[in-house]
Order: structure tokens, then sequence, then C-alpha cells
């Protein structure tokens, strides 16, 4: 027992040695890479046009990517504690939510909570999370359905303490329900697949908006009793999501009474976020992503709970952990809270399958089509009876929506929102969030998130309310 004990205790020091290293290097290329993007911020601020310089640009991010995956690969290796302390610094205990999912961190605000699994018609095992009403205990209030982004999960939307849009909506009333879709931290089980297998993590934001949007509203629909009725609010990918579901399913959309989008992503035509400079090689990583069995894409490991507290401690690591973010989603410093940094990078990011995010790089590179997945002419002749993949007909929804943007949203681009808007028969209405440097984050981790979107949006879901309690 003591030889295996020391035995232990050697590969844990090992193990703690190398991610030091890892980490270490990872330091230099990004800060390499913000200098970059920095730089192309600089630039666009004076209103110059900017374009990077093809493939050395882009293969920066590439070894940034190659660098990190032993990193997202360590995701079954044993670490004894919830972090890897540095050498004379132990780890903090900072904020409570940093250790807590869903569910303890609306316990922790006071709220009533609860946790719901279901199954999707293809087999996989959701998790949808619950407020039911405010601390005060009334129930029976309008259901509304939160759902969450690329890599994130129901957790974004209870971080940001009594300013998150799930305890106001609980506070005005509603009976709040968050998905969290297949292969992220919480919905990561099937009934038949194992999500070792290459086959579980076979699907992107269309199975999402096919299969994980119908199970979560017809159970909120159902366990409610308030069929049509549900109000539904999505960021990002949430949006693209629902914008699958309601060309696709128009009878299970009629359980939705109000759709509004938070940073909608359906055309990417505009997009200024440097991973438009990595689409022209989607087939390349597509192909790399297979050789090498990465079909996961960054889930959330007790690594990135050690780069959270990383940095949580040191300042400069701080700085590289937001400008990482910016660098990606626009820059503005002064709005992002991060005070909530540690948390925000204790949760997120969730994870997805690696296939999710090619067919967002595919959106961008197939210039202003929203489309299904492209398997190649060959593939494509398989699956779908036509050499190119279908694309949704948008004028099939025939759900009320409401669009919310903002300009500096290096993501979600102004331009290509009003384009949406302009496609959709039944837009009720197009926000333009008050703030120029608010970016893609900020709808959930802005300092005024609150004031500036929240609010106006709870003014606008007033207007499809009925009479609570």
């Amino acid at each position: 027992m003591v030889v295996a004990k020391l035995s232990e205790k050697r590969r844990d020091e090992s193990f703690s040695k190398k991610i030091t290293q890892y980490w270490a290097n990872a330091r230099k290329f990004s800060k390499q890479v913000i200098k970059k993007s920095t730089a192309i911020h600089s630039k666009l601020v004076f209103g110059v046009e900017v374009r990077l310089a093809g493939e050395r640009s882009a293969m920066r991010f590439v070894y940034l990517l190659v660098l990190c995956l032993p990193l997202i690969r360590c995701e079954h290796d044993e670490i004894s504690a919830n972090c890897i302390p540095q050498p004379g610094v132990s780890c903090p205990s900072g904020n409570p939510d940093v250790d807590l999912d869903t569910v303890q961190i609306a316990r922790r605000h006071g709220y009533p909570a609860e946790s719901h699994l279901i199954a999707t018609e293809d087999g996989y095992i959701l998790t949808l999370n619950r407020i039911p009403g405010p601390k005060s205990g009334e129930r029976g209030g309008q259901p509304v359905f939160l759902q969450h982004g690329l890599l994130s999960s129901s957790t974004d939307w209870v971080v940001a303490g009594n300013a998150s849009l799930a305890f106001m909506l609980a506070d005005a009333g509603y009976d709040v329900w968050m998905g969290n879709a297949r292969g992220n931290t919480y919905s990561k089980a099937h009934m038949n697949l194992s999500i070792s297998s290459a086959q579980y993590w076979n699907f992107t934001w269309h199975e999402m908006g096919v299969y994980d949007l119908p199970a979560a509203l017809y159970f909120v629909s159902n366990t409610t009793n308030k069929p049509g009725e549900i109000i539904y609010v999505g960021h990002s990918m949430g949006t693209t999501m629902f914008f699958v579901f309601a060309t696709l399913n128009r009878q299970a959309a009629k359980n939705v009474k109000l759709m509004a989008a938070l940073a909608p992503v359906v055309y990417m035509t505009h997009v200024k976020s440097p991973i438009r400079y990595l689409s022209p090689f989607t087939t390349d990583f597509e192909w790399l992503a297979k050789y090498l069995g990465v079909n996961q894409f960054l889930p959330n490991n007790k690594i990135l709970k050690f780069l959270s507290y990383d940095c949580e401690l040191l300042n400069i690591d701080k700085t590289i952990c937001e400008d990482i973010i910016f660098a990606f989603c626009g820059f503005d410093k002064t709005e992002f809270n991060e005070d909530l940094l540690p948390v925000v990078l204790s949760h997120d990011p969730a994870g997805s399958s690696t296939k999710t995010v090619l067919h967002y790089a595919q959106e961008i590179k197939y210039d202003g089509k929203f489309q299904q997945y492209d398997y190649g002419p060959a593939g494509n002749k398989i699956k779908y009876g036509t050499l190119t993949p279908p694309q949704y007909k948008l004028l099939n929804i025939k759900v009320p929506t409401y669009l919310m943007y903002a300009v500096n949203d290096w993501l979600s681009s102004y331009i290509d929102v009003i384009r949406l808007s302009q496609n959709l028969t039944n837009n009720v209405g197009l926000y333009r969030v008050p703030l120029e440097a608010f970016n893609h984050v900020d709808y959930l981790f802005g300092k005024h998130a609150a004031t500036l979107v929240y609010k106006p949006l709870m003014k606008v879901m007033m207007n499809y309310t009925e009479d609570m309690y």
C-alpha cells in the first residue's frame, strides 16, 4: 500500500509539472495571438479595413489549438485536487459559485431550484434546470425557456448574482426553465451510446434543433400544463437551434408564444472574429479531428478549473484570459465584469462536439448560407439526395421573433442580424443595445446587461405574458 501511495504521489507530481509546463507554453502563444488581435482591434477602431495575411495568421491560432490539445485530451487523467497550486501559492476559496452547479447556485441565492432529466427521440439524455418562481414561494407563472450558446451551459444564466437573467425573471413571477444542449457538462449521456464513442459525438446544432428542443419544450409544456405559452430566450447558438427547430418542426413550434434572440447567429457573412480566417481550412480540421479522434471540443474538466484559479490569482494572466475572450467576441474591457471571471471559467467552456464547431465554420466559409452540414458532394448525395446541403427555410417560421444585437459583437454582426430580420415573416422588433462597446459575452457577463438588455427584454415579454398567480 505504501508503494502504491508513493507511485500515485509521483504520478500526481509528474502530471502537475507537465500541466504547469504546458500552461506556461500556452501563455507564450496566447500573448502572441492577443498581441496580433489587439493590433487588429486598434486598426478597426480607426475605421481601417483589415484583412489578415491568410495562412500565416490562421496558423497562429492553429498552433495555439494544437498546443492546447494535450490539455483538452487530459480529461480522463486523475487529479487529486480541484486545482493544481503553483509554487508558493495555494488554491483560493474565491467565489463559492466556482464549485457549484446551476441548481446549487440558484439555491445558494435563495431560489427554489429543480433538475429534470429528459430523453430525446434519438436517445440523448438531457438535463433541464428549473427555478419555478420567486423566493417568496408563488408558483404557476408563465414558463420561460432559456437556451445557452456554444460551449456554454445553463449556468450562464445564474452566475451574475442578482443581475442574472434567470433570477430577474423568477423575481418577476416567471417559471424559469434552462436547457442544456447535448454534449455539454450537464447533458453528457445516452440511452445506448458510450460518450467515449465517435458515434455519440456525431451531431451539430442541427440535431439540437431537431431533437433537443422539441423534447425540452414538450416537457415544459406538459409539466406546466401551459401549451402554447412558452416564451423562448436564446443566446448565440441557442438562437441557431431555435431557427432550425422552427423551420423544420412547425407543429412543435406552436408551443412557443414569443422567441427573443440575444445575439442571433444565422447568417455569418460579416463575422469579424479571427475564427473566420480558420474557415477556409474547415475540411483540413475535419480530417485532423477524425484522425486524432478529437470528437469532443473543449469539455469542462479539472484542467480548466485549474486555469480558472490561475486567472484569478495572477493579474497578468487575468488580462490574458479576458483578452482571449475579447479576441474572439469583440473588445470591451470596461463592460466585462472581471469579478465573474473565475466563476465563468470554472463553468465555461462546457463542451460540445467538434462537429458543431465545424458546422459554424462552414457557415462562414459558404458566405451567406444558412444550411445543413456539408459532407461534400458524394456525402451530401448519400445524406440528402442532392450534391449540396439543404438550406433552412426561414420563411416557414410563424413564431413572433424579437431580435437584439450589438454593433461591437464580432460573432453576431449587426449587418447579418438586420438581414435576418428581413427574412423573417413575423419579426416583431429589432433592438440595438445602446452601448457601442457591448460584445457577444456582455449579454451574459456585462456589468450593465440587466439595464441594457434584460429590462428592455422583459418589457417586450410583458406583451406576451398572461396574468400570473
